[in-house]
């Protein structure tokens, strides 16, 4: 499928050559890496380093916090869940809303050291963080508590899938609203981004217009971010049947909270 006016090849070279879950592409095609490969296999340590972070993307985050506990309090949300979660970011909206938290991520050692955390702060009897990706909702979607959960995918997180879609169409069955936190297509955004993957270490092997409006960046061990414009926001959403509740921006990206079906 080609999305927005780019050429077809764009979205079958992503196919082929890049899968979200593992070491083989389409078609059998081996020892090709795929996003949840990077983030399973160290590279997330890199990424999610505050260290890394340029100082402009601090606001970014900050409005991504902000959004959230918004978004629990206007809609009387009773638990959180965070896909992608890593070192648990958002427990501390969970914590100062007072509701339940569940972390979801694909890298052993992070929700490990994050089990650990919740236990050391007396939590966990209302947090709790599980190994799990965000394409198979249907794996973890026991641990989610509550009847009004907001699923919350931060920093990007959609943009690390070709097929950002399902993603939606996954976490949508689950219920409740969602808040997507994407970057948008914008020149400083893109420089911003290039100047982060570059200090975490990434070698970005190419960097081309997405299928959704923005840039795609790939790099080595199987890292891949793409970025979203207006537009690409927009077709993302009604491919998957979501409507917008509330939206917030930055001049790096956005915050979006919608309801999916």
């Amino acid at each position: 499928m080609s999305h927005r006016g780019y050429p077809k090849g764009e979205d079958s070279l992503e196919s082929a050559a890049f899968t979200q879950s593992g070491v083989q592409g389409a078609g059998g095609v081996p020892g090709v890496l795929g996003p949840a490969s990077f983030y399973r296999d160290g590279g997330a340590r890199a990424i999610m380093r505050a260290a890394n972070f340029p100082d402009e993307l601090l606001p970014f985050l900050q409005m991504e916090g902000l959004a959230a506990m918004d978004a629990v309090c206007r809609h009387e949300c009773d638990s959180l869940v965070e896909l992608g979660c890593y070192d648990g970011r958002a427990l501390e909206v969970a914590r100062a809303a007072g509701v339940r938290y569940l972390g979801v991520d694909v890298n052993p050692g992070a929700i490990d050291s994050l089990n650990r955390r919740i236990g050391d702060e007396g939590l966990g009897d209302r947090a709790r963080a599980v190994l799990g990706d965000a394409l198979h909702c249907q794996e973890w979607s026991s641990e989610v508590t509550g009847e009004r959960p907001l699923h919350l995918l931060p920093f990007n997180l959609v943009g690390n899938f070709t097929e950002p879609e399902k993603v939606l169409a996954g976490v949508g069955g689950l219920g409740g609203l969602a808040l997507i936190s994407v970057f948008n297509e914008e020149p400083w955004t893109t420089e911003v981004r290039r100047a982060y993957y570059t200090a975490c270490g990434i070698g970005i092997v190419e960097e081309v217009p997405g299928p959704y409006g923005g840039v795609l960046f790939r790099g080595d061990q199987g890292f891949r971010s793409q970025s979203f414009s207006s537009r690409g926001v927009a077709d993302l959403l009604s491919a998957t049947g979501a409507a917008t509740v509330r939206e917030r921006t930055h001049r790096l990206g956005r915050c979006i909270t919608v309801r999916l079906t």
